[in-house]
Formats: C-alpha cells, sequence, structure tokens
C-alpha cells in the first residue's frame, strides 16, 4: 500500500496531521503472519457448527464486544485470523465459513438459498449465547451481512461493509460459465487452470510491500475451496438485490473501500452511500479489494475506532 507519511491523511476523511488512524497504524510493527498463526494456536482453535441447513466451521477468539466475521466468495474463515489478532484484546472476534468451503455437505448446496446465509449466522449466535454483536461482512459477505442487518436487527448494534454491495448479478456470459463450472473435473479452485493468475489479477493490489507470507495466506485460505461451493455461491449472489432494503437499515454502518479495488467498482458503493441512511464512509488509499492480507494493521485501526474502542 502507499505510504502517504504520518501527517498525510490515507482514510479519504481529511484527517488533520498526525489524526489519520490508516497513516499511523501503518507506520507501526507490521504484523507477521506466523506469529499471528502461532497465537490463535495457543488461543483458539477450530470448531464445526451444526446449523439448521448446513454445517460449518468457526473460531472464537478474544474478549469484549462480540465481532461476527464474514468472509468473501471463494474465500475462507482464514482471511480473518490477522485482523482479529489485532482485535482480540478489545473483541470477542467470531469467525464463520459459508457453507461447503471445505468440502462439507456439498450435496446440500441445491437446497440451500442465500437467505440460509442469515439464518444459519443468527443461529450460530444463539449456540454461542451472544445476545448482541457487530457484524462485518467483506464483499460477498457483505450481502449476508445486509441481510441479517435487515431481517434481525436487534440482534446487531453496527454494521461494517468491506467491499461491499448490494445488488452485483452476473453477466448472460458468467451465469452460463458458472452453471457449467459446477461440473469441472478439478474439484477445488487451486486445480483451475492459472488459478493463481487469476487470483492476483482480482486481488493483488497491496501484496507488493507485504511479507510473501500473505500471498500464500490468501492462496492457501481461498485455494482449497471447491468449485462447485463458488458456483453456487456466485448463483446466489446473482439472484439477491438488496437495493430496496437499505433505507429500512438504521443501524450504523462503515463502508470501508480500498481505491485500487478492481472487483467492486464505485457504483456499488455510491448505491449502498445513497441507500443507507445512517453510514460512514472509508477510503483506504493505495488499498485493492482485500485488507484483510495487504493492510491489515490499517483495517483493524479502522474498525476499532468506529466501534468506539
Amino acid at each position: 500500500m502507499a505510504d502517504l507519511g504520518a501527517d498525510a491523511c490515507a482514510c479519504g476523511r481529511d484527517c488533520g496531521p498526525g489524526d489519520c488512524p490508516v497513516s499511523r497504524a501503518r507506520l507501526g510493527e507490521p504484523t507477521r503472519l506466523q506469529q499471528v498463526l502461532e497465537r490463535f494456536g495457543a488461543e483458539s482453535g477450530m470448531r464445526t457448527f451444526q446449523g439448521p441447513r448446513f454445517s460449518s466451521r468457526y473460531f472464537v477468539w478474544g474478549r469484549g464486544p462480540a465481532l461476527v466475521l464474514g468472509h468473501g466468495l471463494s474465500d475462507s474463515l482464514e482471511s480473518f485470523l490477522p485482523l482479529a489478532h489485532h482485535l482480540a484484546d478489545r473483541f470477542t472476534c467470531v469467525g464463520w465459513d459459508l457453507p461447503a468451503t471445505r468440502g462439507e455437505g456439498l450435496n446440500r448446496l441445491p437446497w440451500i438459498r442465500h437467505r440460509d446465509l442469515a439464518d444459519h449466522l443468527v443461529a450460530l449466535l444463539r449456540h454461542l449465547g451472544l445476545e448482541r454483536a457487530h457484524l462485518m461482512g467483506c464483499s460477498f459477505g457483505s450481502t449476508v451481512a445486509l441481510d441479517a442487518l435487515y431481517r434481525y436487527p436487534g440482534l446487531f448494534d453496527r454494521g461494517i461493509l468491506q467491499g461491499g454491495f448490494a445488488h452485483r448479478p452476473l453477466s448472460g456470459l458468467q451465469r452460463w460459465l458458472v452453471r457449467l463450472a459446477r461440473f469441472a473435473r478439478r474439484p477445488v479452485m487451486r486445480q483451475m487452470p492459472k488459478y493463481e493468475l487469476f487470483l492476483r489479477k482480482g486481488n493483488g493490489e497491496g501484496f507488493e510491500m507485504r511479507d510473501p507470507a500473505f500471498w500464500d495466506h490468501l492462496v492457501t485460505s481461498a485455494g482449497p475451496t471447491p468449485v462447485k461451493a463458488v458456483c453456487h455461491q456466485a448463483l446466489w449472489l446473482d439472484q439477491v438485490d438488496f437495493r430496496p432494503r437499505l433505507p429500512d437499515i438504521r443501524h450504523p454502518v462503515l463502508l470501508v473501500h480500498g481505491n485500487l479495488d478492481h472487483l467492486v467498482g464505485p457504483d456499488c458503493r455510491e448505491t449502498l452511500k445513497r441507500g443507507l441512511p445512517n453510514h460512514q464512509e472509508v477510503v483506504l488509499h493505495g488499498c485493492g479489494h482485500v485488507p484483510c492480507y495487504t493492510d491489515t494493521e490499517a483495517l483493524a485501526a479502522v474498525v476499532e475506532q468506529f466501534l468506539g474502542l
């Protein structure tokens, strides 16, 4: 990401000299992925929750108010480990997987609909005895967050949408390719032709100044996702349009975007800004679509600031 210096604003809010949380966070000690994984192994671990329609992995890490973390298309809950590492001293971070992210219950995918994802999330919160929580959704996960905020408003205090959108249908060609890819002989994403090139084209911005272990972490997190699961995620996405619901979501919502995000463009951002009546916006300058990997420290800083801790 771009190094603008301690006195320059890097969050798009015209902060005064030395006041920008993003610039300050970027000047701190860079996150070491190995330290993150070792700490997670010592303090938490992966669990499995059998929900009403499907099972999923999840983790609970930290102490304080609950912050639920939902990942994007093709990714997994491992994407949130670096972020949770920075937040676990102040929040109980709950990461969870979309259905069949690691291949469990692939045969159930045709009977799962998008609305079942928010229902599963709420069932998980009740299983954990959490009466209220903050909610963060990244990319595809933002649509699950919007659905949960709309249908279960009393369970959530604040929302964070990173790289988010309310409506992003597939083109006719994309829809045909996705339906065809469900029958691909290569079962997981990392086995698809030129997968890493495809991954870098959409998510590569910001890794240049990062420890190479973070790119490997992205490949490791997203690569094992079954192709069939990703196809169903894309088809769920094709069917949802939350634009009419946005004015009824009264929670404070933070919109976080990277100005180098090539996957979610300005039109999607403007739709959220026009529709959500109580929103704030942060633009991470020099950042692409996956700040959980490339700009972890800055993302943690704006999350903490928005949640008031």
